[in-house]
């Protein structure tokens, strides 16, 4: 029994012994393998992690998109560019090619486009209105409500004067850039938008209510030199009668102030009418005013070309004009 037991200390040496047997063996470690074969994937998966890669993109991938200030919102909502589909051509309709920055988008394409949209559709309105108006009075109407001087004013009204962006010439250049020039631009690249993003129709929309719903004084554009010589040739091309002036009704012939009232006739029916402070003078604008009459007489409800564009619209062509009498 007494063998059995063991003292305290030989009990705490083989403890320390113990302790120190542990400390000096290394620590057991177990190493797994784990297999894993590679799994087949199906086309449609691999077309759907393609689609999740982002592509670089060309279009205008050189040019920093901006966020359109105040101005250019309420520009925008002003004239319905709200509704454009890329919100981006905002800031490049009112940037002028003056305007040198770097990554910055300017109007220079829009511009040109809508210079074309906008002669196209004026030009297709007037010659199906005037059927009868020379072709070189026509390109005068054209001019008129697509030059740069009624643009700049319409650019006035549509407030492009606070959102034009643009840089002036240096004072060293022979040809300085004018602010008319500019706002002209800004308006024929919104027309050159709409063109692009919503579609010839809405560009259509555009220009009939805001160019050809002004009136403009088209008979001055009809310069004639000798309207009686003219107006005879006219007679004759159109098989009536030779024209004839006939004094209508005077005033005070012997005071210092006369009035002539003259009347020119084919046959029986009076075809112009003009007034002057001499018989001769309101004989030459009784036959402008003949003359006038017949190229600017006016088609009612007449369609235009462009109306094919619109879904169930039945376009009905109207008469192509007679040529100028050559005189």
């Amino acid at each position: 029994m007494a063998g059995l037991l063991r003292s305290p200390l030989v009990l705490a040496r083989n403890t320390l012994r113990a302790s120190a047997v542990r400390a000096c063996s290394p620590a057991l470690t177990r190493t797994y393998r784990i297999d894993v074969k590679p799994t087949k994937k199906t086309a449609a998966a691999l077309d759907n992690e393609k689609a999740q890669i982002p592509q670089p993109t060309t279009q205008n991938s050189k040019y920093r998109i901006e966020t359109p200030p105040a101005a250019v919102v309420a520009f925008a909502h002003r004239l319905g560019l709200n509704q454009l589909k890329d919100q981006t051509l905002l800031m490049r309709i009112v940037t002028h090619p003056s305007y040198e920055k770097v990554g910055i988008a300017t109007n220079e394409r829009l511009d040109y486009l809508g210079a074309k949209v906008l002669d196209m559709f004026v030009l297709e309105y007037l010659h199906t209105k005037y059927p009868k108006m020379p072709t070189k009075m026509l390109q005068d109407a054209v001019s008129t409500y697509t030059k740069s001087s009624t643009l700049a004013l319409m650019a006035k009204e549509f407030g492009v004067e606070d959102v034009a962006r643009w840089i002036r010439s240096k004072p060293e250049l022979e040809h300085q850039l004018a602010f008319n020039t500019v706002k002209a631009s800004i308006v024929r690249a919104t027309v050159g938008a709409l063109y692009v993003d919503q579609g010839p129709i809405k560009a259509r929309e555009f220009i009939h209510a805001h160019f050809l719903s002004r009136e403009f004084d088209l008979v001055q554009l009809l310069e004639i030199e000798e309207p009686k010589l003219y107006l005879s040739f006219l007679m004759k091309r159109l098989g009536r009668e030779r024209p004839v002036a006939r004094l209508m009704s005077e005033t005070g012939r012997l005071s210092k102030a006369p009035i002539f009232i003259v009347g020119v006739y084919s046959g029986t029916e009076k075809i112009g009418e003009g007034f002057g402070s001499s018989l001769k003078m309101a004989e030459f604008r009784a036959n402008k005013d003949a003359l006038t009459k017949y190229y600017l007489e006016e088609q009612k409800d007449f369609g235009l070309p462009s109306d094919v564009e619109v879904q169930g619209a039945v376009y009905t062509p109207t008469k192509v004009g007679d040529t100028p009498v050559v005189v």
